[in-house]
């Protein structure tokens, strides 16, 4: 199987949000949806330096993840499959596991954040973490982190 070309990616990702901007049922627009995120993580994967500390995750209204970049499985050592369906609050760092959904809450009201966060990695560990999050990207009712390790804090 031949090597998909960021290009290729690219178009992929765009072809994608054409089928998800045409009329459909709400299950179809759903699934289209999801098609979308999907191509754009791998339209970002692609873009990204390939031993890059930095990924993204995106998750939907409820704060379930739908899908992440690899550079995950760098950072906090979850493959990006494994994430998909848990909720931000489950790899929280345990001290902020509760205040989680109030702070989702509150993004989701104020369309875009910027800061630290601490979530617990694949083995328990917890990694301090620079994040840029925004509402409602790449696709409405979607929503993106970017993130990559703190240093020194």
């Amino acid at each position: 199987m031949a090597t998909k070309t960021v290009a290729d990616l690219l178009q992929a990702w765009r072809a994608a949000e054409r089928r998800w901007e045409l009329p459909g049922a709400s299950g179809d627009v759903q699934a289209a949806a999801l098609e979308v995120i999907r191509a754009w993580a791998e339209y970002q994967n692609a873009a990204l330096a390939p031993d890059t500390t930095e990924f993204m995750l995106v998750a939907d209204d409820e704060g379930r993840y739908v899908a992440a970049t690899q550079g995950v499985a760098r950072v906090l050592g979850y493959e990006p499959q494994e994430l998909i369906g848990r909720a931000i609050a489950d790899i929280a760092a345990p001290d902020l596991a509760d205040q989680t959904p109030q702070e989702w809450a509150k993004f989701l009201a104020d369309g875009r954040q910027d800061g630290t966060f601490r979530l617990r990695g694949a083995s328990g560990s917890v990694v301090a973490l620079r994040y840029q999050a925004r509402a409602h990207h790449p696709i409405p009712g979607y929503h993106v982190s970017r993130l990559w390790p703190a240093v020194n804090e």
